[in-house]
Order: C-alpha cells, then sequence, then structure tokens
C-alpha cells in the first residue's frame, strides 16, 4: 500500500468512527410506531457510504502539513465538512435536480427514503454542521478566533456565494448548449471548488496565523476542486458506472454541458494538468511540506489515466 493509500485510509477510519460515536450521542433516532425509519436512519444513509472523504482529509493534510500535532483535536471539524458534502449528495440527486438513482454503488436517498424525508435530511446534515463546529467540548483550547473564522470559511463555502450558487446556476444552464468555458468553470468553482478550499482554509486556520498561508491554501483547493470536478466530468462520460458507483451519462441525460462534453476529453485532461500545475505553485507558496499533497493529487486524478 502506498503512502498516500495508508493515510487516506487511516483517516477515514478516524472520520467514520467519529461519525458513528457522534449520531450515538444524539437522540435524533426517534420513531413514531407508524415509522419504517427514523430522521438518523436517513441521515446516516449518505453520510457513512463508502466516500472517499476528500475534504475531510484535505483539512487534515493541511494541518499535517503545518505541523499541527494533536491530529485527534481536528476531527471532529474535519468531520463537519463530510456533513456539508453529504447534504449536497442528497439535494443533488433529488427528482427535481440530477434525478439521479445511483451515489456510490447504492440507491439515491430519496429513492430508499422518499423525496420528502431526503430533503430533510440533507437541511438536517447541513444544520448539524455547525453544531459540531460550535460544540465547546471540540473547540476547547482552540482560540475562539479561530473558530469563527473556521465556521464563516464553510458557511460562505456552502451558502448563496458558495455551492448554493453554483447549484443554482448549474439547474438552470440544463440545455443551455451555448454556455461558454468561462460559465461552466464559475459553476465548478462554485459548485465544487468552494468547498475544498474551505476544506484546505479550515486546516491553515487552525494550524497558523499567517494569513498569506492561509490565502495560498485556499487557492491551492479551489485549484484542486476544479482539478478534481472536470475529472469526474470526463468519467461521466468514459467511466464504468460499477467502478466509480454512480450513474454514467446523467450529465448528457439532463443536458447539461460540461467541460468535457465541450471541449472534449483529451483538451480536458490537459486542463486538469494545467489546474493541478497551479495548485502546486500555491502549494509551494505556503512553505508547507508538500510530498503527500503531491501524492494526495495524483490520487485524485489517476482515475481517468
Amino acid at each position: 500500500m502506498k503512502g498516500i493509500d495508508r493515510y487516506i485510509e487511516t483517516n477515514k477510519s478516524l472520520i467514520n468512527d467519529f461519525i458513528k460515536s457522534y449520531f450515538n450521542k444524539t437522540g435524533y433516532d426517534k420513531k413514531f410506531p407508524h415509522n419504517k425509519f427514523s430522521l438518523t436512519d436517513a441521515m446516516l444513509y449518505t453520510l457513512t457510504m463508502s466516500g472517499k472523504r476528500i475534504r475531510p482529509i484535505m483539512l487534515l493534510m493541511t494541518a499535517d502539513s503545518l505541523g499541527f500535532s494533536e491530529r485527534k483535536r481536528l476531527i471532529p471539524f474535519a468531520s463537519s465538512l463530510e456533513f456539508i458534502h453529504s447534504y449536497s449528495l442528497i439535494h443533488d440527486d433529488l427528482p427535481s435536480m440530477d434525478n439521479d438513482s445511483l451515489r456510490r454503488g447504492k440507491p439515491t436517498n430519496h429513492i430508499i427514503f422518499g423525496e420528502a424525508s431526503a430533503i430533510l435530511a440533507g437541511d438536517a446534515l447541513l444544520a448539524e454542521t455547525f453544531v459540531i463546529l460550535s460544540d465547546g467540548k471540540y473547540s476547547k483550547g482552540f482560540d475562539p478566533k479561530k473558530i469563527i473564522a473556521v465556521i464563516r470559511e464553510l458557511s460562505c463555502a456552502a451558502g448563496a456565494g458558495g455551492l448554493v450558487e453554483g447549484q443554482f446556476h448549474d439547474i438552470n444552464s440544463f440545455g443551455k448548449f451555448s454556455l461558454d468555458i468561462e460559465k461552466i468553470e464559475y459553476i465548478n468553482e462554485k459548485k465544487t471548488a468552494s468547498l475544498i478550499s474551505a476544506a484546505c482554509a479550515a486546516g491553515a486556520i487552525l494550524s497558523s496565523d499567517d494569513d498569506d498561508v492561509i490565502n495560498n491554501f485556499k487557492k491551492f483547493g479551489a485549484c484542486v476542486g476544479l482539478a478534481f470536478q472536470l475529472t469526474d466530468d470526463v468519467l461521466d462520460i468514459t467511466g464504468n458506472k460499477e467502478i466509480i458507483g454512480k450513474t454514467v451519462g446523467i450529465d448528457k441525460a439532463n443536458n447539461k454541458l460540461t467541460v468535457a462534453e465541450n471541449i472534449g476529453i483529451e483538451k480536458t485532461k490537459e486542463l486538469i494538468k494545467k489546474y493541478n500545475e497551479k495548485a502546486i505553485i500555491y502549494l509551494g507558496k505556503t512553505g508547507a511540506e508538500t510530498d503527500m499533497f503531491i501524492e494526495f493529487i495524483d490520487y485524485l486524478t489517476k482515475r481517468i489515466n
């Protein structure tokens, strides 16, 4: 097993353990006699799917690269990113959005629990993110200003200036084949890259007092996020649903014009390479340890090689 694979698996286990223990204590599992499932069941269904945990791992990797030695103290903050991401996946798959029936090799949330319950599970996951971030038992020992800065980063990335704006433009662009590449990239920047950028920013905020370091990590994360989205767009055209765990061709079915559909697969691969190169430039400006990040970038994009 390569170093990056070991790193990912170790930290995925820590994140998964936190999620399990967290929900054991919440009390959100109440069921009335006529209910087949609880709110916790619907939330955990997507939250515990076998995802890559990219955003939490990027927060942890950022902190590690800056010399933060108490990784377990960061696990709640890292895990909260997965709450936001899982909420976005549930809503993204809804019939009124991408109308997808497969996620990570399993039926999507609304297929199992119904559309209304899926919407509420997503709403609850987003809100619970900030319950975790503002909980004194997790933030104890950190400068309160840093906690507020992390909350601001993640709320901005998740809201009207980030993920939601990207999703809004994405949904309202279905069938608009005149959409140019700059507009598509703007959607990708908001919908995908903003949360990955915020993950790196949060890790840097909790580990450093240097604004330049934090800002360069934000830019690094944005470039990685854009390369990651372009990789997904290529896989939507060329991938095998048994391998990637979701419906292939959903973008085409929704009349959604991606970068890969716009400029072709080979040029998209060239653009991915350019974003990765740009990411490494920003990473170099942070003064952080870079080896694991370079392995991680390769790990994210090698799926199309």
